[in-house]
């Protein structure tokens, strides 16, 4: 029995140690549970402190012009605020990053509260396309640079661009600037600049070029008045097959000796055909001091010309020149390509020394003196009877377009393209 009782004692001994035990064991699972939540929950506040300072930094440095930290806010807020994006971007973009550009391209669409989105979009595409260097793609940026659209206008800038896209001798940046330096947009204005561009213009072969230039002589813009290379340019246009061109050049020949006179009839004969109606009553006056045979004889010529145009679209530049410099015995401005560079390059000095004779240097070579044999110009005649009364081509009404006051003192004024149209208006004549 004492045994029992022995055994019993500690038995109950051993169960409340162990009782003991478990709890003391549970209290220090406890205590140490929660010490390790207090540790992690310090550890997120600082993890959150650390986080909430690298964000801090990033925007600071994004401020200061930090382009990763700029690409790096953008892009968490795309998904997000599109206009926060757009923010960040832009000025990823206007550090002339290209990953900025090309998302601003993609997003400003996106933001349907920016009424100019479409305009930014496509202003940061134009300006990830002339990183090619392209002329064309350079001059579409520099003209929204100067107009301010789809960004703030930046004329300065702008011009920067177009300079760079006419020196790689594209003629829509070259008669850009040549209106340019001569609007109000321009101040002081620059004539000489104007001349220079439109002049190049001109060298490229460009009709607007041509008329352009011939303005310049006409009126004095740049370069001393001169109506023989006003002329000059004028015909270079007309035997291009420019009704404007023929109509003008026909009026500065419409002058009281029988040579002008006779150059004036072909030029406006052609000039009708294009679509100007008044070209008719102009020549039916210019007939009146020529006799029947001249008559036929430069219907003939007419026909022949107008043959030439129609079935050559790549006739030789002075073909038509040539052929009535051979015919009638003409002499003018004729001058040298070795003249036209000099000329390009800004030299007004060579311009005293290149007045040519027809038949010097080259001039008139190019055609035979019996250009225009007997059965030749019967056979044109016979083909073409429509110069006589000009062929029917359509309704000139529907090819008429604006000549602009045509004066007794000035032969004619310019139709200035207008700044702000398209860039299609300065290399397509409307």
């Amino acid at each position: 029995m004492p045994y029992l009782m022995v055994v019993t004692g500690l038995s109950a001994g051993l169960l409340a140690w162990i009782l003991y035990r478990v709890f003391v064991s549970r209290g220090k699972q406890q205590q140490s549970l929660v010490e390790k939540r207090q540790k992690e929950a310090r550890y997120q506040q600082v993890l959150e402190k650390a986080k909430i300072a690298e964000r801090e930094e990033k925007i600071f440095k994004a401020q200061t012009g930090h382009v990763s930290s700029q690409l790096s806010l953008a892009k968490e807020y795309e998904l997000t605020n599109v206009r926060e994006a757009i923010n960040w971007y832009d000025k990823a973009a206007k550090l002339d990053n290209i990953i900025a550009q090309n998302a601003l391209a993609r997003l400003c669409r996106a933001d349907i509260d920016d009424p100019e989105g479409e305009a930014k979009s496509q202003y940061w595409e134009q300006v990830v396309k002339a990183k090619r260097g392209e002329a064309k793609e350079l001059f579409e940026l520099g003209l929204l640079l100067i107009r301010g659209q789809g960004t703030d206008i930046d004329v300065e800038r702008g011009l920067e661009i177009v300079l760079e896209a006419a020196d790689k001798e594209l003629i829509a940046a070259m008669l850009f600037l040549g209106d340019w330096y001569l609007s109000e947009f321009a101040q002081p204005h620059q004539p000489l600049e104007a001349f220079l561009w439109r002049f190049r213009a001109a060298k490229r072969g460009d009709i607007n070029g041509f008329m352009k230039t011939a303005f310049c002589y006409q009126a004095g813009i740049g370069v001393s008045k001169d109506s023989h290379r006003a002329m000059y340019w004028l015909e270079r246009a007309a035997e291009r097959g420019d009704g404007e061109a023929q109509l003008l050049v026909a009026k500065m020949h419409n002058r009281t000796n029988m040579t002008d006179a006779i150059i004036a009839y072909i030029w406006y004969s052609l000039a009708y055909v294009n679509g100007y109606k008044q070209a008719k009553e102009a020549r039916d006056e210019v007939v009146q001091l020529l006799d029947i045979d001249t008559i036929l004889g430069v219907q003939n010529v007419a026909n022949k010309v107008y043959k030439m145009l129609k079935q050559d679209e790549d006739l030789a530049p002075h073909s038509v020149m040539h052929l009535l410099d051979k015919l009638y015995g003409r002499k003018g401005y004729r001058p040298t390509e070795e003249n036209l560079e000099t000329l390009a390059l800004g030299d007004l000095a060579s311009e005293m020394s290149t007045l040519q004779t027809v038949g010097k240097d080259g001039i008139g070579d190019a055609l035979e003196p019996d250009v225009l044999a007997a059965d030749d110009v019967q056979a044109t005649n016979d083909s073409q009877p429509g110069i006589a009364e000009p062929v029917n081509l359509g309704n000139p009404d529907s090819q008429a377009s604006s000549m602009s006051g045509y004066q007794q003192q000035q032969p004619w004024q310019t139709s200035w393209d207008s700044l702000l149209a398209g860039s299609e208006t300065h290399q397509d004549k409307s």
